[in-house]
């Protein structure tokens, strides 16, 4: 905020000098209107607009709305996020099944299964949501994958600025009864969901978990945050990944 202001004293103090300029055509030069210190002032300010420019940053790299939440320097991804992350269920099914367990009816079930579950549970990178329709479990690979998400979702804040964030974690593993019974609530669930084959997990895009209750983030701030991380991941061939709109949520699947 100081160097904007400073930005429009240093142009006030231009239009009084321009308009101090003698009418005779006798050659006068830019320094012969300021003293030294304010030379000095404009030097420092033309020195931190560049480096900012380099850096694509606004003048403050934080700042404060009218509401108290703080934004942090991130853009937005060029596009509409459902077009980016649009990896529908045709997409996701295949390699659900290729990682993933065979469905099971209930959580009994698991304790039988070849290839085991790994159970998560908040943590520092990550916040468990109270799952109403799923169980925290996962296959170790999408556990390992979840983990990379949250550590460079964090990592990703803190070098923009901001505090300590952790993502939320909304849906982990179905059974056959408890998609079911998500069906009858929820439009966008699938009767062949990838939930049911503990390589799926879904992650808020309107709700993150702030380590410190008197710091808050702006919420766009910091879905775009999430969608730098998960694009890259999804560039990177470990997931495919869609954008829910109904649900709010990232719903992500591991390669």
């Amino acid at each position: 905020m100081l160097l904007r202001n400073s930005c429009s004293l240093v142009a006030a103090m231009l239009i009084v000098a321009l308009a101090c300029l003698p009418s005779c055509k006798e050659e006068r030069h830019f320094h012969d209107y300021f003293d030294q210190s304010q030379l000095d002032v404009i030097a420092q300010i033309g020195t931190a607009k560049s480096k900012l420019a380099d850096h694509h940053l606004d003048y403050d790299t934080t700042w404060v709305d009218r509401f108290g939440y703080h934004h942090i320097p991130v853009d937005t991804l060029p596009g509409d996020y459902r077009d980016i992350f649009d990896d529908f269920n045709d997409v996701q099914i295949p390699f659900a099944r290729k990682n993933g367990i065979e469905p099971i009816k209930n959580l009994h079930d698991a304790y039988r299964l070849k290839q085991p579950l790994v159970k998560i549970a908040t943590c520092e990178a990550y916040y468990l949501d109270s799952l109403t329709h799923s169980m925290p479990y996962l296959v170790p690979k999408a556990a390992k994958l979840l983990e990379e998400i949250g550590c460079a979702f964090a990592d990703s804040v803190k070098a923009r600025g901001g505090s300590a964030y952790r993502i939320v974690v909304t849906s982990c593993t179905r059974s056959n009864f408890t998609v079911g019974k998500l069906l009858k609530v929820n439009w966008n669930a699938s009767p062949n969901s990838c939930h049911m084959y503990g390589t799926t997990f879904d992650l808020s895009w309107t709700h993150y978990e702030p380590y410190n209750n008197d710091y808050y983030i702006n919420r766009e701030d910091l879905k775009n945050v999430l969608a730098h991380v998960l694009l890259h991941f999804k560039q990177q061939n470990r997931c495919t990944v869609l954008h829910e709109q109904g649900q709010c949520c990232f719903h992500i699947t591991v390669k």
